[in-house]
């Protein structure tokens, strides 16, 4: 929508504080900005290479989220070889300057503070970012290819939880009804695919069925308390990459039950 002086003022102050976060954290935007800048010289025109960056600085300004800052979350995926969550952010950025670019057509320029036509130049930008990221990728050094496929691959498996169906059955037989032990599932599944698993390891497929079956409450206790030490520090520390505060702190509590529910299993087994 169009902007007053105060909206403007306040959208200055959120750049100079999101400016201030980058640089604290060693974010570029772009991210690889000169290998970009570089990689444009073979693609496009000299003057067509200054425009490329001057849409995808307009773009960057113009969604300005000091929560899940596009740039910052990128470094991240990279510097956790997450190539997998990373190509995930740039068609998500995608699909977010092409809803902008809707709602400007809809709404018209005026009203928007954008043209269609304008915010289409920062897509047609981005995409060709898109290609240049993909590239990267596959330049990537060896060890991070296989640690990104290490990722990749635990993933798989984390769509699956142990026991998810007698847990279920636990909740409920403890009082709880059954759309919230199926809720806990959902977070549990949730939180391993897109925090747990960076490590390139899914710990509740691949061990914590063997700890269960050799009772082995030291290394249960050892894992839940270090997934649940994890989870405190993202949400004490705001950090919403993976997901809001608010669905970080369900999945805690839902982490937390299924640890009952596992030691459980074994209390009974014997």
């Amino acid at each position: 929508m169009s902007k007053g002086y105060a909206d403007y003022v306040i959208d200055m102050m959120r750049e100079i504080d999101r400016e201030f976060q980058r640089e604290s954290d060693g974010v570029e935007a772009p991210l690889f900005c000169d290998e970009f800048e570089e990689w444009l010289k073979t693609e496009v025109s000299e003057s067509s290479q200054v425009n490329y960056m001057r849409w995808l600085r307009k773009a960057d300004t113009h969604i300005c989220d000091l929560d899940r800052d596009f740039w910052t979350l990128l470094k991240k995926a990279w510097d956790a070889s997450d190539f997998e969550k990373a190509q995930t952010l740039c068609n998500e950025y995608e699909k977010q300057l092409l809803d902008e670019k809707a709602l400007a057509e809809k709404i018209g320029e005026k009203e928007f503070g954008e043209s269609g036509k304008e915010i289409g130049n920062w897509v047609s930008a981005f995409r060709k970012y898109q290609k240049f990221h993909e590239e990267q990728i596959k330049k990537a050094p060896a060890d991070k290819k296989a640690f990104a496929a290490m990722i990749e691959a635990s993933r798989q498996t984390a769509n699956h939880l142990f026991l998810a169906f007698r847990f279920t059955l636990w909740g409920i037989a403890n009082g709880m009804v059954e759309s919230t032990m199926k809720s806990y599932v959902s977070y549990i599944k949730r939180i391993n695919r897109e925090l747990f698993c960076k490590t390139g390891y899914d710990l509740l497929y691949d061990y914590l069925p063997g700890y269960v079956k050799n009772k082995n409450i030291a290394k249960i206790d050892e894992m839940f308390g270090a997934m649940d030490d994890k989870l405190t520090e993202r949400i004490e520390n705001l950090d919403e990459t993976e997901m809001p505060v608010s669905h970080l702190k369900n999945a805690r509590t839902a982490l937390s039950k299924y640890a009952n529910f596992i030691r459980s299993v074994i209390d009974q087994a014997d």
